[in-house]
């Protein structure tokens, strides 16, 4: 895992940032838990583990809703399973998706939403998923479409470039829509792989949450840990989008996105799963 992606998780303000400027923007009010949690068809006696858990929200959601069987929460972000462990009936784990301190066939289900792209082998995760799944287990991941936020992602490389920094390539050229029913199909059996895709837009009135989203990501996108310089790029990101919607019809800002959820059953004999 990348430094600057190890740095941007210690602490998981921005994070929240994020997750409330697609829940307040979304174009289409699509509820991507409510999609995991149908596509992996998950019931309130399966013992899930939740990979890469974030906020908790996830997790968090299960609990209220009369969760029976044990919830474990694994993240690398300390405070992530910090804030895991603090949610009723979750046991919050900090440790590593590709090497998952877990025993075989532990879980019904494993959830990784929105977090492959962080990590260096991928694969190697989706197989250690597979190894901690019962026979008949059921995995469900999450990434974003394929070049998702393209205006966004511009204006931001403008800024950075104007400031001298070059940020690191977008996890979503790693793992995104397009290639990730590739990926769990190499790691579990092909003929039990499912793919559900979700395109939508984030619909901005005016700069601010443009700045706000954006200013999230400066740690991911690799820039120091400096106040100044930190300032100047958001006040660059300010006069940057302040400009765009000068351009805008009706002063709205469309950016598209979307998100792919794949499934998958864990099959170790001949027999149908």
């Amino acid at each position: 895992m990348s430094a600057p992606v190890d740095r941007a998780y210690r602490d998981l303000s921005p994070l929240d940032v994020r997750i409330q400027t697609h829940r307040r923007y979304s174009e289409f009010d699509h509820d991507v838990e409510a999609d995991v949690l149908a596509a992996a068809a998950v019931t309130a006696a399966d013992r899930l583990l939740d990979v890469g858990p974030g906020t908790g929200t996830f997790l968090a959601r299960l609990s209220a809703a009369g969760h029976a069987a044990p919830l474990t929460g694994l993240d690398f972000s300390a405070q992530s399973a910090a804030t895991c462990g603090r949610i009723p009936g979750v046991s919050g784990v900090r440790g590593d998706a590709q090497h998952l301190p877990f025993t075989d066939a532990a879980f019904d289900v494993v959830t990784a939403r929105h977090m492959l792209y962080h990590l260096d082998d991928p694969a190697l995760a989706v197989a250690e998923a597979r190894r901690v799944l019962r026979e008949g287990g059921r995995f469900a991941a999450v990434v974003n479409r394929e070049s998702p936020y393209p205006h966004l992602m511009a204006l931001l490389r403008e800024v950075l470039a104007a400031h001298g920094i070059t940020p690191p390539a977008p996890p979503d050229e790693r793992v995104h829509g397009g290639n990730l029913p590739g990926l769990v199909a190499e790691g579990f059996d092909a003929a039990t792989v499912t793919v559900l895709h979700r395109d939508n837009a984030l619909l901005f009135p005016g700069p601010e949450p443009v700045v706000a989203y954006l200013a999230s990501t400066l740690t991911l996108q690799g820039v120091p840990e400096d106040a100044g310089l930190r300032r100047s790029v958001v006040a660059g990101l300010e006069t940057a989008a302040r400009a765009r919607f000068r351009t805008r019809p009706g002063g709205i800002w469309r950016e598209p996105k979307g998100y792919t959820v794949v499934t998958a059953t864990a099959c170790r004999t001949s027999a149908p799963c």
